[in-house]
């Protein structure tokens, strides 16, 4: 056996010496073991990595992944692909208690990037890995206002730098001809941060791992199947399976966590997690949407990182491993989905993340991730509700980050210390009480005139507008004053001019998100929740109802909106024999039922509890007549 590998010019070798480990082993994936490599033939010498995937992938890496890798190649952000070596030929090396052969492997040499991944880049920034404890330990590098705004930009600068990586990949073909931004020609199809380099010096980014990306040719998306006969993608939800393209059955085209909803595979026994979502999209019908929730989630997880590092280290004693952080990330979306409590997979959102990151940023990785609805593919259908390529994206993570401050002398902890000088404080005082005042008329007025300007002549096209002006409305001192716009932005929203006398998810989404944000008191939210339920579009009103459900109103606190929405958010992800959820369900319609104001919602309760054996879980719970109880349903719906 020999340590050598001979390709057609250079011979190459696993570096032992200057490798990241002893023995030169960087990583595993799942489909593909990578250990760093020497490049050498006469005089020359160079690092490079050395990839050993599957031998039953080399057909398919060869008429697929090489051809897409070869086509992006003058892209420098793109990883290069110097030799591709079939046969091994005398070749072993140890692995695993197995080893790695010409009988069981192919190796791709791969130039050798000199950095990280972007996921180690941000758990390095708080955290490191001492090698002689053998344990994940905080570093001493401050978690505060400075560090997370230095953090942030430098992220926003990753951002911009992935989007102008992806606009090349997703429009270049092998002759690097430009096509239609909406139409593009490859997908990466596993976006995350361990698939994105950055290097030690100068902080580029650079792509790898095209091992899912596919070649759309003169389609918009790729249609992937895990049963060639029938034509389906199908899963065993029932069953714990890691994603892995090599298998007959896995829950995703790509890395659980990072993969859009459209990218799971069909329920084969069990509830799909995503059932909210069904109607809205194809299993295994992945575009460049699916890329750009991958964005979504990557960026997200990079901002949470602080975090969920700290989470997933202090919530056991056994985080040894180096690799800990992965797999346990993997491990929760893993639980999530078997557990089907996804409400938070999809709007990514900084509910509990550091108010330090700009609410700007918050708000394109929400539409990133956005949940899916019908027409989420068809950049005509839904122009601005999703994002359809990267170059749109990109120019919006620009104009979030122009209006980002480098240094914000409000929340700057050092600036706050030195108003506290006594000599100042009567005079700050009486300032500050004329500012307030100024701010409350003046900022007031500003915000009503453009209101006044939006809804004169408004089209349903313009919610985003509608979004940043009710914003504005917001921002006045008084809570009262507060109040009082906000009545006015759910009246005109169920007004009859602009939704013909209904509220969407979108304008649900805007009400509850300026109740968390601008009314701390829950107990004032009640009647809102209530006129959106009221209001809701028979045709939007799961969507509808889980943005109310989601705003986690204490019980206590609770209204007839809330419990409304709450109930059909509930049986939407319930299965047909979750008795406690269904018999408090079938309890709400029924209270409900007398109130014509919710009666849109109420019918649309009731036909969900009369959809497969609901009813019969009902009626054993409550110890009465199956009939008497779909005779009382049916009468509700109708």
């Amino acid at each position: 056996m020999s340590t050598i590998i001979r390709g057609t010019e250079f011979s190459y070798r696993i570096d032992t010496e200057h490798g990241v480990n002893h023995d030169g082993f960087i990583a595993e994936g799942t489909e593909s073991i990578v250990f760093k490599g020497i490049k050498f033939g006469g005089d020359l010498r160079y690092s490079c990595a050395l990839k050993f995937k599957p031998k039953y992938r080399l057909a398919d890496f060869m008429e697929r992944e090489y051809k897409i890798i070869e086509s992006l190649q003058t892209c420098r952000s793109v990883v290069r692909v110097l030799d591709v070596i079939e046969d091994l030929g005398d070749f072993s090396v140890p692995y695993r208690g197995g080893e790695i052969s010409a009988e069981n492997c192919f190796c791709v040499v791969e130039e050798f990037i000199d950095g990280e991944s972007l996921q180690d880049y941000c758990i390095h920034r708080w955290f490191t890995y001492d090698n002689e404890k053998r344990r994940w330990e905080r570093n001493n590098r401050p978690y505060d206002y400075r560090e997370i705004v230095t953090f942030q930009n430098q992220l926003v600068q990753f951002m911009i730098n992935l989007c102008e990586i992806m606009k090349f990949v997703s429009n270049t073909n092998e002759d690097s001809g430009k096509t239609d931004p909406n139409k593009p020609i490859i997908l990466h199809c596993d976006i995350k941060p361990e698939n994105i380099m950055v290097t030690k010096h100068g902080k580029e980014l650079v792509l790898i791992d095209f091992g899912r990306s596919q070649d759309l040719v003169d389609r918009r998306v790729y249609q992937h199947y895990n049963d060639q006969v029938r034509k389906r993608f199908m899963a065993d939800y029932t069953d714990r399976q890691w994603q892995d393209i090599g298998k007959d059955n896995f829950y995703s085209y790509g890395t659980v966590g990072y993969t859009a909803p459209e990218c799971y595979a069909q329920a084969e026994n069990g509830l799909y997690p995503f059932i909210n979502q069904i109607g809205a999209l194809q299993y295994g019908s992945i575009s460049i949407e699916s890329d750009i929730f991958g964005f979504g989630a990557t960026f997200w997880e990079c901002f949470y990182s602080y975090e969920l590092c700290r989470k997933a280290f202090e919530s056991v004693e056994e985080a040894t491993d180096p690799s800990f952080f992965n797999k346990a990330i993997t491990k929760y979306y893993e639980d999530r989905i078997h557990q089907e409590q996804v409400l938070d997979y999809c709007d990514r959102d900084f509910r509990d993340v550091d108010i330090a990151f700009h609410e700007s940023i918050e708000a394109i990785l929400k539409k990133c991730t956005r949940t899916r609805e019908q027409g989420f593919q068809e950049p005509a259908k839904t122009p601005n509700t999703y994002y359809h390529n990267f170059a749109v994206l990109q120019n919006d993570v620009e104009r979030a980050r122009d209006a980002i401050p480098s240094l914000d002398r409000k929340s700057d902890p050092l600036v706050r210390q030195m108003i506290g000088v006594a000599g100042f404080c009567g005079a700050a005082m009486a300032c500050f009480l004329v500012l307030f005042i100024l701010l409350e008329v003046f900022a007031n007025v500003f915000a009503w005139d453009k209101w006044g300007r939006l809804t004169n002549s408004y089209t349903e096209n313009q919610i985003a507008m509608l979004i940043d002006i009710s914003e504005e409305m917001m921002k006045v001192p008084l809570e009262k004053t507060r109040q009082e716009n906000l009545n006015e932005i759910v009246r005109f929203m169920h007004g009859g001019a602009p939704n013909d006398d209904v509220i969407d998810q979108e304008e649900a989404s805007l009400v509850t998100g300026l109740l968390q944000k601008h009314f701390r008191n829950q107990s004032t939210w009640g009647p809102y929740l209530d006129e959106v339920m009221q209001y809701a579009r028979s045709d939007n009103m799961d969507a509808v109802a889980k943005s109310v459900y989601r705003i986690n109103l204490k019980d206590e606190q609770s209204s007839e909106g809330y419990r409304l929405a709450k109930a059909i958010a509930q049986v939407n992800d319930a299965d047909d024999g979750d008795a406690e959820v269904l018999i408090s369900a079938y309890r709400t319609a029924t209270e409900m039922a007398g109130k014509p104001q919710y009666q849109r919602a109420v019918s649309k309760l009731a036909g969900k509890l009369l959809t497969g054996k609901k009813v019969d879980t009902i009626a054993a719970g409550l110890q009465t007549n199956r009939s008497d109880i779909r005779e009382q349903l049916n009468a509700i719906e109708r």
